[in-house]
């Protein structure tokens, strides 16, 4: 259970030019309950970078100057709050990235022993880690490795798995040099109460996170560039995205294409 953010913009910028600096804040403050790590994962020139650190990000100086001082075309940012059971270490923490592919999750699979079964050793050591993220990645590749498109080989391997797990949480950040991939599918998924409970935040839990905790919202700015982030961001121009949808982001010309997780119809936006 974590928490997602990405932009994409017409010219190199940073996330906190797109989102502005109050809501650059605030998402960083997200890290005050969920404090297993965070990273992010950039375009730079046509190449996808990474960094991960497995330390709490809300105070963390390099997460600000991620947010605010790196200025990119497209860059997506994961706060961690990790999944009972899987270790808090760097190989661990989010975004994976294999080649020039880079996966933020935002959920949870159980149980773990079966998603673990679809897989093989040699498949999840390419990914590096051993979590649900870690699993799900590995079916992703494998059929980007068979050919699919990535949109298709994302949004097929969430249908498979939300049919075979019907109470997981597939909230999904998938960047590469020519699309951002974000993925809202988690109908059904229980709310993390107990972890909310536990961590003594009391009235100072971020917004939205009794009811709301998996929405996935958007924002377009006038010049295009385009936002998404987990619940928690409060403030005007954002959208939430329906449930049980992709999106794909062009990153050559912004233009976004919807998809029906169960139809699997694509649309232009």
């Amino acid at each position: 259970m974590c928490r997602l953010l990405a932009h994409v913009s017409p010219a190199p910028a940073t996330t906190k030019d797109v989102i502005g600096d109050s809501a650059a804040a605030e998402w960083q403050r997200l890290g005050r309950l969920h404090a297993d790590g965070w990273g992010t994962a950039w375009l730079a020139g046509q190449e996808i970078r990474r960094y991960r650190d497995p330390a709490r990000g809300v105070d963390s100086p390099d997460l600000a100057g991620a947010l605010g001082d790196t200025p990119s075309r497209a860059r997506l940012t994961h706060l961690r709050l990790a999944t009972e059971g899987m270790a808090n270490r760097v190989s661990n923490t989010h975004p994976f990235r294999v080649d020039d592919i880079a996966l933020a999750h935002n959920g949870s699979i159980s149980p773990f022993a079966q998603l673990r079964a679809k897989v093989s050793d040699e498949e999840l050591a390419r990914v590096g880690g051993n979590t649900d993220t870690a699993a799900v990645f590995a079916l992703i590749l494998r059929r980007v490795d068979a050919g699919e498109p990535l949109f298709d080989a994302v949004t097929s391997t969430v249908v498979e798995l939300r049919r075979e797990f019907p109470r997981s949480a597939l909230n999904l950040l998938v960047l590469s040099p020519e699309e951002l991939i974000a993925v809202h599918a988690n109908e059904g998924a229980p709310i993390p109460h107990k972890e909310f409970e536990a961590s003594g935040l009391g009235p100072d839990l971020p917004a939205d996170h009794v009811d709301h905790y998996y929405r996935l919202s958007w924002r377009r700015s006038e010049d295009g560039a385009i936002a998404v982030t987990s619940s928690g961001l409060t403030g005007d121009g954002w959208h939430e995205m329906a449930p049980e949808t992709a999106v794909r982001v062009d990153l050559a010309t912004l233009q976004v294409e919807r998809r029906e997780l169960g139809a699997r119809a694509a649309v232009a936006a």
